[in-house]
């Protein structure tokens, strides 16, 4: 599983914008657009990599969720065809410890972190 979250492309939306960010790539425009503050990628779909027909609804609660948070749609992309696009976003100013603990509470195996200037990273979830 761990090479199909490398190579998936995480799609943000800023309305008519959109970046895409790739695991170990640095992502100029997201860092201006999000004013160099740290994000996290995340979804609530599909827990532990299983497909669930209740994404809908955990998207929603995802959402409600992260209501204290600045937050931009966003899609994960699979490189690959076997897998659906998976609805998520992206939350902005969180930490990579808020964000594990989002993660964990969404049964989710793994989330992209980003600092201004660096690297986005793949974190895997405890």
């Amino acid at each position: 599983m761990l090479q199909a979250y490398l190579d998936t492309t995480y799609r943000v939306f800023f309305g008519d914008e959109h970046v895409d960010i790739r695991t170990g790539m640095k992502h100029k425009r997201l860092d201006e657009l999000l004013e160099g503050r740290s994000w996290a990628f995340v979804s609530a779909t599909n827990p532990g990599s299983v497909l669930c027909s209740d994404n809908e609804r955990r998207h929603a609660l995802l959402l409600e969720r992260l209501k204290p948070f600045r937050i931009f749609r966003g899609i994960g992309i699979p490189d690959r065809g076997s897998w659906p696009p998976e609805e998520s976003v992206l939350v902005c100013g969180i930490t990579e410890h808020e964000a594990a603990t989002l993660a964990g509470e969404f049964g989710q195996n793994a989330f992209l972190f980003g600092e201004n200037g660096h690297r986005a990273r793949l974190v895997l979830a405890s």
